[in-house]
C-alpha cells in the first residue's frame, strides 16, 4: 500500500525514543516529556510550500500528544499536520 499525504500533512516513520532508568525501567518519549520525532517519508505539497527547505529523510520534530499512527509496511508511521510541527534537522 502506498500512502500519500493530504495537502496539509506529512507522513513520518516514527523513532522511538527509549530512554533507561536507572533502576532499569524503559521508558519511551511520551513518559520522558521529550517532543516525539520522525523520519519524514511523504510530504503534502501544503506543507512542502509552508516548510520550504523540508526534505524526505529530515528528522522532523512535532508536538506531543498529535498526529495519527498507522500501521504501514511493518513500521509505524504517523501522519502529522503542518501545523503541529515544531523544528526539524536535515538528514544531510
Amino acid at each position: 500500500m502506498t500512502l500519500h499525504p493530504a495537502p496539509d500533512r506529512i507522513i513520518l516513520e516514527l523513532i522511538e525514543q527509549r530512554q533507561e532508568s536507572a533502576q532499569g525501567i524503559v521508558m519511551s518519549n511520551r513518559s520522558s516529556g521529550e517532543s516525539p520525532k520522525g523520519r519524514v517519508v511523504e510530504i503534502g505539497y501544503d506543507a512542502r510550500s509552508r516548510l520550504e527547505g523540508l526534505q524526505q529523510g529530515d528528522t522532523l520534530f512535532f508536538a506531543a500528544g498529535r498526529g495519527e499512527i498507522i500501521a504501514d509496511a511493518g513500521s509505524s508511521r504517523i501522519i502529522v499536520h503542518v501545523g503541529d510541527v515544531l523544528a526539524w534537522a536535515n538528514s544531510q
